[in-house]
């Protein structure tokens, strides 16, 4: 663990902050050395009720977890290299996650494996895990777990960076999807009307017990929709609308005020923007609300301060790079406020929120790819 520790105060003025405030947090830099940081995934991987951390770093050869709370290093597995991207699901029920895991990335099809792996424990979780091949798609980008039929287990999604053929840095072409059902891991294509870079995909329960995948790409926004074996897209929004590839939508999540769903998003392709889309009876209306950024990459969405509508956590990596939190003034979201939550310590990459210290809040942790990082930002209790 680094030294570093920097006390944020998210609220101005020197008396207690209301009960309505943002929450103060604590920074602490918990992993140092990587080459590149990328994504994060949190999980508890050794049955201890903890949340541990999995770190990828873009220029590593090996994938490592770091254990809470003493966050110490253990490899997962080695020669892997460029990995890109993971998720994580128990399959079996033994309380450890399965590790799904996409590496030899290149954004240039004819120079991208795009190896797709499975990861398992053996008896020592802190020892190093078994890998199993699943397929090779070039540029695999993006790998989730996500429950297709009620009552069955989740299929494995992959999506690829671009489809094979296209040249940067406009891709023109179709860019696929697939999945694959555990055990027999057998791939099906369910898209292929997308077109040029698919940066993110989100898994969502849409609607109560029925799950389907967001998509942000250079065609903005769409919902992925699965019913009887058959996969629908439903567009949302075409996103950003200058020629590729400044276009479309970059990063996607979903959160609440209250009753009422709200997305948000990077705009375009690692983008300037973060623009958030309200849940109206006419349709999606759209807002920007940071015009800053200079390569937008974490995006996160939370209830930080327990009023029941949520914060947007969102982060670039570029030139004075900074990590904000946006809070919507009021129920209608159409006004949101922006608050630093941390100035030149993490090249933000990635940010997830989730209680990591045991103590009821929501902390965040955050990647830095230039600064090659990971910091965790921990709430502190109210005065």
């Amino acid at each position: 663990m680094l030294p570093f520790v920097l006390m944020l105060l998210l609220v101005s003025g020197a008396q207690a902050p209301p009960a309505s405030a943002l929450p103060v947090f604590r920074a602490t830099s918990i992993v140092s050395g990587l080459g590149m940081g990328y994504q994060l995934v949190l999980a508890d991987l050794n049955r201890d009720k903890r949340l541990d951390v999995i770190v990828v770093d873009e220029r590593a050869q090996d994938l490592a977890w770091y254990e809470n709370p003493t966050w110490a290093r253990h490899v997962l597995v080695t020669a892997v290299p460029r990995v890109i991207n993971l998720d994580t699901y128990d399959l079996d029920g033994d309380g450890i996650p399965e590790i799904a895991l996409a590496h030899r990335f290149e954004t240039d099809p004819a120079r991208s494996v795009g190896q797709v792996l499975l990861l398992t424990h053996g008896e020592d979780p802190t020892q190093a895990w078994t890998s199993r091949p699943i397929d090779a798609v070039p540029t695999a980008h993006r790998v989730r777990w996500m429950r297709v039929e009620p009552g069955k287990a989740p299929s494995l999604i992959v999506a690829p960076f671009a489809g094979t053929g296209v040249v940067a840095p406009k891709y023109e072409g179709r860019t696929p999807i697939y999945a694959y059902r555990p055990g027999t891991w057998v791939r099906q294509q369910i898209s292929s009307t997308l077109t040029g870079i698919v940066h993110s995909i989100h898994p969502v329960e849409w609607a109560p017990g029925r799950w389907q995948m967001l998509t942000a790409s250079f065609d903005g926004l769409q919902r992925l929709v699965p019913k009887d074996g058959e996969w629908t897209h439903v567009p949302i929004t075409s996103g950003n609308v200058e020629p590729c590839p400044l276009c479309g939508s970059s990063e996607v999540k979903v959160g609440a005020l209250g009753q009422r769903r709200f997305l948000a998003t990077i705009e375009p392709f690692h983008g300037t923007n973060v623009v958030v889309y309200l849940d109206r009876p006419s349709g999606w209306d759209s807002l920007v609300i940071e015009r800053g950024m200079s390569n937008g990459h974490a995006l996160a969405v939370a209830d930080l301060d327990g009023d029941g509508r949520d914060e947007i956590i969102g982060g670039f990596r570029g030139k004075d790079f900074r990590v904000t939190i946006y809070r919507a003034d009021d129920a209608t979201g159409t006004r949101w406020t922006p608050t630093v939550l941390d100035q030149g310590h993490v090249a933000g990459a990635d940010c997830k929120v989730a209680d990591l210290t045991g103590d009821g809040r929501l902390d965040i942790v955050c990647s830095g790819a230039s600064t090659g990082n990971v910091m965790l930002f921990e709430q502190q209790p109210r005065p």
